[in-house]
Protein backbone atom coordinates (compact mmCIF):
# COMPACT_ATOMS: atom_id res chain seq x y z
CA UNK A 1 0.00 0.00 0.00
CA UNK A 2 3.04 2.27 0.49
CA UNK A 3 3.41 2.34 -3.31
CA UNK A 4 -0.12 3.65 -3.82
CA UNK A 5 0.11 6.27 -1.04
CA UNK A 6 3.54 7.91 -1.17
CA UNK A 7 5.05 9.30 2.00
CA UNK A 8 4.54 13.10 1.86
CA UNK A 9 7.42 15.53 1.64
CA UNK A 10 7.50 19.23 2.57
CA UNK A 11 6.47 21.61 -0.19
CA UNK A 12 6.86 25.33 -0.77
CA UNK A 13 3.22 25.75 0.21
CA UNK A 14 3.58 23.82 3.49
CA UNK A 15 6.80 25.70 4.27
CA UNK A 16 4.72 28.88 4.18
CA UNK A 17 1.47 27.62 5.69
CA UNK A 18 2.97 25.94 8.77
CA UNK A 19 4.84 29.01 10.06
CA UNK A 20 1.72 31.10 9.48
CA UNK A 21 -0.51 28.73 11.43
CA UNK A 22 1.95 28.22 14.26
CA UNK A 23 2.77 31.93 14.26
CA UNK A 24 -0.91 32.85 14.57
CA UNK A 25 -1.29 30.63 17.64
CA UNK A 26 1.90 31.99 19.22
CA UNK A 27 1.00 35.60 18.45
CA UNK A 28 -2.25 35.18 20.36
CA UNK A 29 -0.35 33.43 23.19
CA UNK A 30 2.23 36.22 23.24
CA UNK A 31 -0.51 38.85 23.25
CA UNK A 32 -1.99 37.20 26.33
CA UNK A 33 1.48 37.26 27.89
CA UNK A 34 1.99 40.96 27.09
CA UNK A 35 -1.42 41.79 28.56
CA UNK A 36 -0.51 40.13 31.85
CA UNK A 37 3.03 41.52 31.75
CA UNK A 38 1.49 44.90 32.60
CA UNK A 39 -0.20 43.34 35.63
CA UNK A 40 2.90 41.52 36.91
CA UNK A 41 4.10 44.14 39.37
CA UNK A 42 5.82 41.66 41.73
CA UNK A 43 7.22 38.14 41.90
CA UNK A 44 3.96 36.93 43.47
CA UNK A 45 1.95 38.30 40.51
CA UNK A 46 4.33 36.60 38.05
CA UNK A 47 4.44 33.29 39.94
CA UNK A 48 0.77 32.70 40.85
CA UNK A 49 -1.23 35.57 39.38
CA UNK A 50 -4.05 37.04 41.46
CA UNK A 51 -5.81 33.86 42.59
CA UNK A 52 -8.75 34.42 40.26
CA UNK A 53 -8.32 31.78 37.53
CA UNK A 54 -11.63 30.05 36.75
CA UNK A 55 -12.55 26.38 36.23
CA UNK A 56 -12.64 26.24 32.42
CA UNK A 57 -9.18 27.81 32.10
CA UNK A 58 -7.86 25.57 34.88
CA UNK A 59 -9.23 22.40 33.26
CA UNK A 60 -7.87 23.20 29.80
CA UNK A 61 -4.51 24.34 31.19
CA UNK A 62 -4.21 21.16 33.26
CA UNK A 63 -4.84 18.90 30.27
CA UNK A 64 -2.43 21.00 28.19
CA UNK A 65 0.49 20.53 30.58
CA UNK A 66 -0.40 16.87 31.08
CA UNK A 67 -0.80 15.74 27.48
CA UNK A 68 2.10 17.71 25.95
CA UNK A 69 4.23 16.56 23.04
CA UNK A 70 4.03 12.88 23.92
CA UNK A 71 0.25 12.85 23.56
CA UNK A 72 -0.26 14.84 20.38
CA UNK A 73 2.90 13.66 18.63
CA UNK A 74 4.73 10.89 20.46
CA UNK A 75 1.73 8.61 20.85
CA UNK A 76 1.37 8.22 17.11
CA UNK A 77 5.04 7.20 17.02
CA UNK A 78 4.43 4.75 19.83
CA UNK A 79 1.48 3.13 18.07
CA UNK A 80 3.39 3.04 14.79
CA UNK A 81 6.53 1.51 16.33
CA UNK A 82 4.97 -1.10 18.64
CA UNK A 83 1.52 -1.78 17.23
CA UNK A 84 -1.23 -2.71 19.70
CA UNK A 85 1.28 -3.12 22.53
CA UNK A 86 1.93 0.61 22.27
CA UNK A 87 -1.59 1.18 23.55
CA UNK A 88 -0.44 0.62 27.11
CA UNK A 89 1.56 3.84 27.00
CA UNK A 90 -0.91 5.74 24.83
CA UNK A 91 -2.90 6.44 27.95
CA UNK A 92 -5.55 4.09 29.23
CA UNK A 93 -5.10 5.67 32.67
CA UNK A 94 -5.28 9.31 31.55
CA UNK A 95 -8.76 9.95 32.86
CA UNK A 96 -8.23 8.29 36.24
CA UNK A 97 -4.91 10.06 36.77
CA UNK A 98 -6.11 13.54 35.87
CA UNK A 99 -9.36 13.14 37.81
CA UNK A 100 -7.30 12.36 40.91
CA UNK A 101 -5.14 15.40 40.15
CA UNK A 102 -8.21 17.65 40.10
CA UNK A 103 -9.42 16.20 43.41
CA UNK A 104 -6.05 16.68 45.11
CA UNK A 105 -5.03 19.84 43.29
CA UNK A 106 -7.52 22.21 44.85
CA UNK A 107 -5.86 21.70 48.23
CA UNK A 108 -2.99 23.77 46.76
CA UNK A 109 -5.11 26.89 47.25
CA UNK A 110 -4.72 26.52 51.02
CA UNK A 111 -0.94 26.56 50.69
CA UNK A 112 -0.98 29.49 48.29
CA UNK A 113 -2.96 31.41 50.92
CA UNK A 114 -0.17 30.56 53.41
CA UNK A 115 2.48 32.08 51.14
CA UNK A 116 3.53 29.20 48.84
CA UNK A 117 4.41 30.46 45.37
CA UNK A 118 6.05 27.30 43.95
CA UNK A 119 5.44 23.57 44.31
CA UNK A 120 8.60 23.01 46.44
CA UNK A 121 7.45 25.91 48.60
CA UNK A 122 4.25 23.98 49.24
CA UNK A 123 6.53 21.31 50.69
CA UNK A 124 8.34 23.91 52.82
CA UNK A 125 5.06 25.19 54.24
CA UNK A 126 3.80 21.65 54.82
CA UNK A 127 6.95 20.43 56.60
CA UNK A 128 8.29 23.77 57.86
CA UNK A 129 11.58 22.79 56.23
CA UNK A 130 13.82 24.66 53.83
CA UNK A 131 15.77 21.42 53.34
CA UNK A 132 12.73 19.70 51.83
CA UNK A 133 12.05 22.76 49.67
CA UNK A 134 15.62 22.81 48.34
CA UNK A 135 15.80 19.07 47.63
CA UNK A 136 12.42 19.13 45.92
CA UNK A 137 13.55 22.07 43.77
CA UNK A 138 16.74 20.29 42.68
CA UNK A 139 14.93 17.04 41.88
CA UNK A 140 12.27 18.86 39.87
CA UNK A 141 14.83 20.74 37.80
CA UNK A 142 16.73 17.55 36.89
CA UNK A 143 13.63 15.53 35.98
CA UNK A 144 11.93 18.36 34.12
CA UNK A 145 15.00 18.95 31.95
CA UNK A 146 14.71 15.32 30.82
CA UNK A 147 11.00 15.73 30.16
CA UNK A 148 11.55 18.97 28.26
CA UNK A 149 13.60 17.11 25.66
CA UNK A 150 10.42 15.44 24.49
CA UNK A 151 8.68 18.73 23.87
CA UNK A 152 11.54 19.97 21.73
CA UNK A 153 11.64 16.84 19.63
CA UNK A 154 7.90 17.05 19.03
CA UNK A 155 7.96 20.68 17.93
CA UNK A 156 11.19 20.61 15.94
CA UNK A 157 10.21 17.35 14.21
CA UNK A 158 6.95 18.81 12.97
CA UNK A 159 8.71 21.96 11.82
CA UNK A 160 11.30 19.95 9.89
CA UNK A 161 8.80 17.48 8.39
CA UNK A 162 6.42 20.14 7.14
CA UNK A 163 8.81 22.94 6.14
CA UNK A 164 12.07 21.12 5.40
CA UNK A 165 13.92 23.45 7.79
CA UNK A 166 17.27 22.26 9.13
CA UNK A 167 17.02 20.30 12.42
CA UNK A 168 19.07 22.79 14.47
CA UNK A 169 17.25 25.78 12.97
CA UNK A 170 13.95 24.07 13.81
CA UNK A 171 15.04 23.68 17.43
CA UNK A 172 16.23 27.27 17.71
CA UNK A 173 12.97 28.65 16.28
CA UNK A 174 11.08 26.55 18.82
CA UNK A 175 13.21 27.81 21.71
CA UNK A 176 12.89 31.49 20.85
CA UNK A 177 9.12 31.33 20.38
CA UNK A 178 8.63 29.49 23.66
CA UNK A 179 10.91 31.65 25.81
CA UNK A 180 9.35 34.90 24.66
CA UNK A 181 5.87 34.49 26.10
CA UNK A 182 6.95 32.68 29.30
CA UNK A 183 9.21 35.56 30.30
CA UNK A 184 6.57 38.23 29.83
CA UNK A 185 3.33 36.48 30.77
CA UNK A 186 4.14 34.75 34.05
CA UNK A 187 1.63 32.41 35.69
CA UNK A 188 -1.63 34.06 34.66
CA UNK A 189 -0.49 34.71 31.11
CA UNK A 190 0.91 31.20 30.82
CA UNK A 191 -2.26 29.70 32.32
CA UNK A 192 -4.53 31.40 29.77
CA UNK A 193 -2.14 30.54 26.93
CA UNK A 194 -2.18 26.93 28.10
CA UNK A 195 -5.97 26.92 28.08
CA UNK A 196 -6.04 28.22 24.50
CA UNK A 197 -3.49 25.62 23.42
CA UNK A 198 -5.34 22.82 25.23
CA UNK A 199 -8.55 23.65 23.37
CA UNK A 200 -6.70 23.73 20.05
CA UNK A 201 -5.07 20.33 20.31
CA UNK A 202 -8.18 18.68 21.73
CA UNK A 203 -10.25 19.69 18.70
CA UNK A 204 -7.56 18.94 16.13
CA UNK A 205 -6.50 15.66 17.76
CA UNK A 206 -10.03 14.29 17.66
CA UNK A 207 -10.59 15.39 14.05
CA UNK A 208 -7.38 13.92 12.64
CA UNK A 209 -7.56 10.76 14.75
CA UNK A 210 -10.98 9.85 13.43
CA UNK A 211 -10.12 10.92 9.89
CA UNK A 212 -6.96 8.76 9.85
CA UNK A 213 -8.95 5.60 10.57
CA UNK A 214 -11.10 6.11 7.47
CA UNK A 215 -8.08 7.26 5.41
CA UNK A 216 -6.34 3.94 6.13
CA UNK A 217 -9.38 1.92 5.07
CA UNK A 218 -11.28 1.56 8.34
CA UNK A 219 -10.72 -0.30 11.63
CA UNK A 220 -10.75 -3.78 10.04
CA UNK A 221 -8.12 -2.82 7.49
CA UNK A 222 -5.85 -1.35 10.16
CA UNK A 223 -6.26 -4.39 12.44
CA UNK A 224 -5.46 -6.74 9.53
CA UNK A 225 -2.34 -4.77 8.55
CA UNK A 226 -0.99 -4.54 12.09
CA UNK A 227 -1.62 -8.22 12.80
CA UNK A 228 0.55 -9.17 9.83
CA UNK A 229 3.35 -6.72 10.72
CA UNK A 230 6.56 -7.74 12.43
CA UNK A 231 7.35 -5.15 15.09
CA UNK A 232 10.92 -5.97 15.98
CA UNK A 233 13.32 -4.09 18.20
CA UNK A 234 16.94 -5.33 18.38
CA UNK A 235 17.28 -7.77 21.26
CA UNK A 236 13.54 -8.01 21.67
CA UNK A 237 11.45 -10.94 22.84
CA UNK A 238 7.80 -11.81 22.34
CA UNK A 239 5.56 -10.16 24.92
CA UNK A 240 3.29 -12.36 27.00
CA UNK A 241 0.52 -9.77 26.77
CA UNK A 242 -2.11 -10.82 24.19
CA UNK A 243 -3.93 -7.91 22.59
CA UNK A 244 -6.46 -8.99 20.02
CA UNK A 245 -4.63 -12.27 19.53
CA UNK A 246 -1.45 -10.45 18.52
CA UNK A 247 1.93 -10.37 20.26
CA UNK A 248 4.91 -8.27 19.26
CA UNK A 249 8.65 -8.89 19.67
CA UNK A 250 9.84 -6.06 21.94
CA UNK A 251 12.58 -5.47 24.50
CA UNK A 252 12.18 -5.88 28.29
CA UNK A 253 12.85 -2.14 28.59
CA UNK A 254 9.48 -1.47 26.96
CA UNK A 255 6.49 -1.08 29.36
CA UNK A 256 4.25 -3.44 27.37
CA UNK A 257 6.78 -6.29 27.48
CA UNK A 258 4.69 -8.34 29.93
CA UNK A 259 1.99 -7.96 32.55
CA UNK A 260 4.50 -6.57 35.05
CA UNK A 261 5.26 -3.75 32.62
CA UNK A 262 1.59 -3.15 31.89
CA UNK A 263 0.81 -2.92 35.61
CA UNK A 264 3.71 -0.52 36.14
CA UNK A 265 2.53 1.64 33.25
CA UNK A 266 -0.93 1.90 34.80
CA UNK A 267 0.46 3.03 38.14
CA UNK A 268 2.82 5.42 36.35
CA UNK A 269 -0.14 7.22 34.74
CA UNK A 270 -2.01 7.25 38.04
CA UNK A 271 0.87 8.75 40.05
CA UNK A 272 2.43 11.06 37.49
CA UNK A 273 -0.75 13.03 36.76
CA UNK A 274 -0.58 14.52 40.25
CA UNK A 275 3.16 14.00 40.70
CA UNK A 276 4.05 16.24 37.76
CA UNK A 277 4.92 19.62 39.32
CA UNK A 278 3.82 21.50 36.19
CA UNK A 279 0.39 19.84 36.55
CA UNK A 280 -0.21 20.43 40.23
CA UNK A 281 1.08 24.01 39.90
CA UNK A 282 -1.96 24.81 37.74
CA UNK A 283 -3.97 25.09 40.98
CA UNK A 284 -1.75 27.60 42.80
CA UNK A 285 -3.57 30.58 41.31
CA UNK A 286 -7.11 29.23 41.00
CA UNK A 287 -10.18 30.62 42.69
CA UNK A 288 -12.79 28.76 44.71
CA UNK A 289 -15.30 26.90 42.52
CA UNK A 290 -18.88 25.71 42.91
CA UNK A 291 -19.96 22.09 42.49
CA UNK A 292 -21.28 22.90 39.02
CA UNK A 293 -17.95 24.49 38.04
CA UNK A 294 -16.12 21.50 39.46
CA UNK A 295 -18.18 19.32 37.15
CA UNK A 296 -17.17 21.52 34.20
CA UNK A 297 -13.50 20.87 34.96
CA UNK A 298 -14.12 17.13 35.05
CA UNK A 299 -15.94 17.28 31.70
CA UNK A 300 -13.02 19.11 30.06
CA UNK A 301 -10.60 16.59 31.55
CA UNK A 302 -12.68 13.64 30.30
CA UNK A 303 -12.89 14.96 26.73
CA UNK A 304 -9.21 15.82 26.45
CA UNK A 305 -8.06 12.56 28.04
CA UNK A 306 -9.31 10.73 24.95
CA UNK A 307 -7.15 12.91 22.66
CA UNK A 308 -4.03 10.68 23.07
CA UNK A 309 -6.00 7.67 21.86
CA UNK A 310 -7.18 9.65 18.84
CA UNK A 311 -3.60 10.61 17.98
CA UNK A 312 -2.45 7.04 18.60
CA UNK A 313 -4.84 5.95 15.87
CA UNK A 314 -2.81 8.05 13.43
CA UNK A 315 0.21 5.88 14.21
CA UNK A 316 -1.76 2.69 13.54
CA UNK A 317 -3.00 4.16 10.29
CA UNK A 318 0.55 5.05 9.23
CA UNK A 319 1.76 1.52 9.92
CA UNK A 320 -1.14 0.05 7.96
CA UNK A 321 -0.45 2.28 4.94
CA UNK A 322 3.36 2.63 4.88
CA UNK A 323 4.60 -0.41 6.75
CA UNK A 324 8.02 -0.03 8.47
CA UNK A 325 9.33 2.64 6.07
CA UNK A 326 9.37 5.44 8.65
CA UNK A 327 11.84 3.57 10.87
CA UNK A 328 14.51 3.93 8.18
CA UNK A 329 14.87 7.69 8.57
CA UNK A 330 16.44 9.45 11.59
CA UNK A 331 16.46 11.45 13.74
CA UNK A 332 12.64 11.36 13.83
CA UNK A 333 11.88 7.71 12.92
CA UNK A 334 8.36 6.49 13.80
CA UNK A 335 7.56 9.72 15.60
CA UNK A 336 7.02 11.22 12.15
CA UNK A 337 3.78 9.22 11.74
CA UNK A 338 1.26 11.83 12.92
CA UNK A 339 2.66 14.73 10.88
CA UNK A 340 2.95 12.64 7.73
CA UNK A 341 -0.58 11.29 8.10
CA UNK A 342 -1.92 14.84 8.55
CA UNK A 343 -0.11 15.88 5.36
CA UNK A 344 -1.43 12.84 3.48
CA UNK A 345 -4.99 13.50 4.61
CA UNK A 346 -5.19 17.26 4.38
CA UNK A 347 -2.30 18.39 2.20
CA UNK A 348 -0.93 21.83 2.99
CA UNK A 349 -3.89 22.76 5.18
CA UNK A 350 -3.64 19.49 7.09
CA UNK A 351 0.07 20.01 7.70
CA UNK A 352 -0.53 23.56 8.94
CA UNK A 353 -3.43 22.73 11.25
CA UNK A 354 -1.82 19.65 12.78
CA UNK A 355 1.48 21.47 13.24
CA UNK A 356 -0.38 24.13 15.17
CA UNK A 357 -1.84 21.41 17.39
CA UNK A 358 1.57 19.86 18.07
CA UNK A 359 3.08 23.23 18.89
CA UNK A 360 0.11 23.99 21.12
CA UNK A 361 0.63 20.75 23.04
CA UNK A 362 4.41 20.85 23.28
CA UNK A 363 4.80 24.59 23.90
CA UNK A 364 2.18 24.42 26.64
CA UNK A 365 4.03 21.74 28.60
CA UNK A 366 7.45 23.25 27.89
CA UNK A 367 6.21 26.64 29.09
CA UNK A 368 4.85 25.16 32.31
CA UNK A 369 8.05 23.21 32.95
CA UNK A 370 10.46 26.03 32.15
CA UNK A 371 8.57 28.37 34.45
CA UNK A 372 8.66 25.74 37.21
CA UNK A 373 12.43 25.25 36.77
CA UNK A 374 13.16 28.98 36.72
CA UNK A 375 11.19 29.59 39.91
CA UNK A 376 12.66 26.44 41.52
CA UNK A 377 16.12 27.97 41.24
CA UNK A 378 15.25 31.59 42.05
CA UNK A 379 12.75 30.98 44.84
CA UNK A 380 13.46 27.48 46.15
CA UNK A 381 17.25 27.51 45.94
CA UNK A 382 18.66 31.06 45.75
CA UNK A 383 16.09 32.82 47.95
CA UNK A 384 16.00 29.77 50.20
CA UNK A 385 19.69 30.32 50.96
CA UNK A 386 19.39 34.13 50.92
CA UNK A 387 15.91 34.82 52.38
CA UNK A 388 16.51 38.60 52.43
CA UNK A 389 16.66 38.70 48.63
CA UNK A 390 14.03 41.19 47.41
CA UNK A 391 10.97 40.08 45.43
CA UNK A 392 12.00 42.41 42.62
CA UNK A 393 15.38 40.67 42.36
CA UNK A 394 13.68 37.25 42.54
CA UNK A 395 11.37 38.22 39.70
CA UNK A 396 14.28 39.45 37.55
CA UNK A 397 16.29 36.31 38.25
CA UNK A 398 13.30 34.06 37.44
CA UNK A 399 12.82 35.73 34.07
CA UNK A 400 16.54 35.50 33.31
CA UNK A 401 16.64 31.80 34.22
CA UNK A 402 14.07 31.05 31.53
CA UNK A 403 16.93 31.31 29.00
CA UNK A 404 19.21 28.49 30.29
CA UNK A 405 16.26 26.21 30.98
CA UNK A 406 15.13 26.68 27.41
CA UNK A 407 18.63 26.05 26.02
CA UNK A 408 19.78 23.01 28.07
CA UNK A 409 17.13 20.53 26.82
CA UNK A 410 17.46 22.10 23.36
CA UNK A 411 21.13 21.08 23.20
CA UNK A 412 20.31 17.58 24.45
CA UNK A 413 17.65 17.16 21.77
CA UNK A 414 20.02 18.38 19.06
CA UNK A 415 22.96 16.17 20.05
CA UNK A 416 21.04 13.02 21.08
CA UNK A 417 17.34 12.97 20.09
CA UNK A 418 15.42 9.97 21.54
CA UNK A 419 14.30 7.48 18.82
CA UNK A 420 10.89 6.78 20.39
CA UNK A 421 9.67 9.89 22.17
CA UNK A 422 7.08 8.45 24.55
CA UNK A 423 9.32 5.56 25.61
CA UNK A 424 12.11 8.02 26.48
CA UNK A 425 9.84 10.34 28.45
CA UNK A 426 8.32 7.53 30.51
CA UNK A 427 11.54 7.29 32.54
CA UNK A 428 11.23 10.84 33.85
CA UNK A 429 7.50 10.33 34.33
CA UNK A 430 8.03 7.35 36.65
CA UNK A 431 10.50 9.27 38.82
CA UNK A 432 8.37 12.41 39.02
CA UNK A 433 5.24 10.42 39.81
CA UNK A 434 6.96 8.17 42.35
CA UNK A 435 8.53 11.05 44.26
CA UNK A 436 6.10 13.95 44.12
CA UNK A 437 2.80 12.09 44.28
CA UNK A 438 3.75 11.32 47.87
CA UNK A 439 5.97 14.24 48.88
CA UNK A 440 3.50 16.88 47.62
CA UNK A 441 0.03 15.43 47.02
CA UNK A 442 -0.31 12.83 49.76
CA UNK A 443 1.45 15.09 52.26
CA UNK A 444 -1.32 17.67 51.88
CA UNK A 445 -3.76 15.07 53.25
CA UNK A 446 -1.69 12.89 55.61
CA UNK A 447 -0.99 14.62 58.94
CA UNK A 448 1.57 12.02 60.03
CA UNK A 449 3.95 12.67 57.10
CA UNK A 450 7.29 14.12 58.26
CA UNK A 451 10.06 16.13 56.67
CA UNK A 452 12.45 13.19 57.01
CA UNK A 453 9.96 10.96 55.22
CA UNK A 454 9.89 13.52 52.39
CA UNK A 455 13.69 13.85 52.32
CA UNK A 456 14.19 10.07 52.24
CA UNK A 457 11.64 9.71 49.43
CA UNK A 458 13.33 12.32 47.24
CA UNK A 459 16.78 10.80 47.79
CA UNK A 460 15.55 7.24 47.15
CA UNK A 461 13.60 8.21 44.03
CA UNK A 462 16.43 10.17 42.44
CA UNK A 463 18.99 7.45 43.20
CA UNK A 464 16.73 4.71 41.86
CA UNK A 465 16.05 6.69 38.69
CA UNK A 466 19.66 5.95 37.69
CA UNK A 467 18.75 2.26 37.51
CA UNK A 468 16.48 2.93 34.50
CA UNK A 469 16.90 0.08 31.97
CA UNK A 470 18.51 2.44 29.47
CA UNK A 471 20.98 3.86 32.02
CA UNK A 472 22.57 1.62 34.69
CA UNK A 473 19.69 -0.83 35.00
CA UNK A 474 20.93 -2.71 31.94
CA UNK A 475 24.00 -3.66 33.98
CA UNK A 476 22.05 -4.82 37.05
CA UNK A 477 19.26 -7.32 36.27
CA UNK A 478 16.37 -7.45 37.04
CA UNK A 479 16.32 -3.66 36.58
CA UNK A 480 16.90 -4.10 32.85
CA UNK A 481 13.17 -4.89 32.90
CA UNK A 482 11.19 -1.63 32.73
CA UNK A 483 8.23 -2.90 34.73
CA UNK A 484 10.34 -4.19 37.62
CA UNK A 485 12.36 -0.97 37.72
CA UNK A 486 9.27 1.26 37.59
CA UNK A 487 7.38 -0.65 40.29
CA UNK A 488 10.48 -0.73 42.51
CA UNK A 489 10.89 3.03 42.17
CA UNK A 490 7.25 4.01 42.68
CA UNK A 491 6.35 1.59 45.47
CA UNK A 492 9.80 1.94 46.98
CA UNK A 493 9.08 5.66 47.27
CA UNK A 494 5.74 4.84 48.91
CA UNK A 495 7.35 2.47 51.42
CA UNK A 496 10.21 4.84 52.28
CA UNK A 497 7.79 7.76 52.65
CA UNK A 498 5.46 5.90 55.01
CA UNK A 499 8.04 4.00 57.08
CA UNK A 500 10.41 6.92 57.64
CA UNK A 501 7.49 9.19 58.49
CA UNK A 502 6.18 6.70 61.06
CA UNK A 503 9.51 6.48 62.89
CA UNK A 504 10.26 10.22 62.88
CA UNK A 505 8.60 13.14 64.60
CA UNK A 506 5.85 15.08 62.79
CA UNK A 507 5.23 18.81 63.12
CA UNK A 508 3.80 20.07 66.41
CA UNK A 509 0.03 19.91 66.60
CA UNK A 510 -0.35 23.70 66.63
CA UNK A 511 1.40 23.93 63.24
CA UNK A 512 -0.55 21.01 61.80
CA UNK A 513 -3.79 22.67 62.88
CA UNK A 514 -3.08 25.58 60.52
CA UNK A 515 -2.77 23.16 57.61
CA UNK A 516 -5.41 20.54 58.41
CA UNK A 517 -7.63 22.11 61.04
CA UNK A 518 -7.85 21.01 64.65
CA UNK A 519 -7.63 17.27 65.28
CA UNK A 520 -10.95 15.82 66.41
CA UNK A 521 -11.07 14.19 69.81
Amino acid sequence: MADSVPIPSPTVESALAVPLAVGAMLVVSAAIGVFFFRKNRSFDDWAVGHGDVGPLVTGLALTATWLSGWAIFGNAGLGYTYGWSGTWLIGGMNLMGLSLCVVLGYRMRRYAALGARTVPEVARVRFDSRLVQGLAGIAMVILLIVYSVGQYKAMASVWKLTTGTDWLVSLLITAVLCAAYIMVGGYAGTQLSLALQGAIFMAIGWIFGLASIFWAGGPDKIAEAIASSNFVKPGGDATSVPIGGYTSPIAPSFPGYDWIGVTAAMFMFLFMATGFPHNIARFLGTRKVTKKEYGAIMLVVALNCVTPLMVGAMGYAARAVWGPELMKSGPIYGDAAASLVSMAIGGTAGAAVFSMAVFSAAVSSLAGMVMIMATNVSRDLVQNVAPKMSKRATLALSRLLVIPFVLIPLWWTYTSPPPVLSEFMSGSAVAQGGIFFFVIAVSMYWRRATKWGAVATIVYGMAFALLHPNVYGKLYPPFNHWGIWALALMFGCAAVYVLVSLVTKPLPEEKLAKLFGKKEG
